[in-house]
């Protein structure tokens, strides 16, 4: 499962749940005196975005989600990109940020600018070592996560590495490292090109692309074979480059003979897959799903 972010189109919604929540408090005679806790955890903060955002029916399992909110670290990790109260009660402050030098500085509350602001993009995209790895963002015994910032272009890295303490997820420490620094340098280097370069590009393709696709004329049907280089243009959008999302569950890379970059659009949850494999030391695209 994905980072994906949901809106709230219709104004009216509001309204109505002000009016709902005003006409429920008058009738079970809350005091005013009742006080309201300053900063809402994890779970409130989830159920508070939840009631705004899911049907009514969907509302009856408000508290079952609520409960899961730290068990799944992608559950966790949508509440805390979009919440700024929740960064600040979920990072572990005074927090450590690694420069490429080596050297480290440290980050107070009080100098906290909204982290992961990247993920906001009009898509993420994560990497996997394996086709095997696409399910471990289901592994609920994840003590260990993190989300990376990936700059194509001055071929940087930066590291958020959260860490799960008592059931509960907390950003621990950022790292910032050069390409040369991580387990992805070899495909990262070759990526880096592939996405800038159209002339290497092209010629990075396999001479056999595997594809399977909806049909464009019937999207009920699946379009699945084989297409040549030539033909490659016909059925690419455009790849992910810039700035890309990497979410790391626990997957390595060391030694890497195939990579799969899974790109997920924010809003409609469409998804594209990219295979890419050695061949002679030499990273092709081999594969396509969309």
């Amino acid at each position: 499962s994905h980072v994906s972010v949901m809106c709230l189109k219709n104004p009216l919604v509001y309204i109505l749940v002000f009016l709902l929540c005003s006409a429920t408090l008058s009738c079970i005679g809350v005091s005013k005196d009742k006080t309201i806790k300053e900063e809402p955890d994890m779970h409130d903060s989830i159920a508070r975005e939840q009631s705004l955002l899911v049907s009514d029916d969907e509302m009856e399992n408000a508290n079952r989600y609520n409960h899961r909110a730290d068990e799944l670290f992608d559950d966790f990790l949508y509440v805390y990109i979009h919440d700024k109260d929740v960064q600040l009660q979920r990072t572990l402050f005074p927090i450590k940020e690694r420069l490429i030098d080596g050297s480290t500085h440290t980050i107070n509350k009080d100098m906290w600018h909204d982290a992961l602001d990247f993920m906001n993009n009009e898509y993420t995209t994560t990497i996997y070592g394996d086709i095997q790895d696409k399910g471990i963002n289901e592994n609920t015994s994840l003590e260990n996560a993190s989300v990376e910032r990936i700059d194509l272009l001055k071929t940087v890295l930066t590291s958020y590495d959260f860490i799960k303490d008592n059931g509960k997820w907390n950003l621990k420490e950022i790292r910032n490292m050069s390409f040369n620094d991580c387990d992805l340098r070899d495909f990262l280097f070759f990526y880096s090109k592939f996405s800038q370069d159209s002339s290497y590009q092209r010629r990075a393709l396999a001479k056999s692309i595997r594809i399977s696709m909806l049909d464009p004329e019937d999207d009920t049907q699946i379009i699945e074979g084989f297409i040549n280089r030539e033909q490659w243009s016909t059925i690419n959008n455009g790849v992910p480059g810039g700035i890309i999302s990497n979410i790391r569950y626990g997957q390595q890379y060391n030694n890497a003979k195939s990579i799969l970059m899974e790109k997920v659009s924010i809003g409609n949850g469409m998804s594209e897959t990219f295979y890419f494999a050695k061949n002679k030391n030499k990273w092709e695209l081999v594969g396509y799903e969309n």
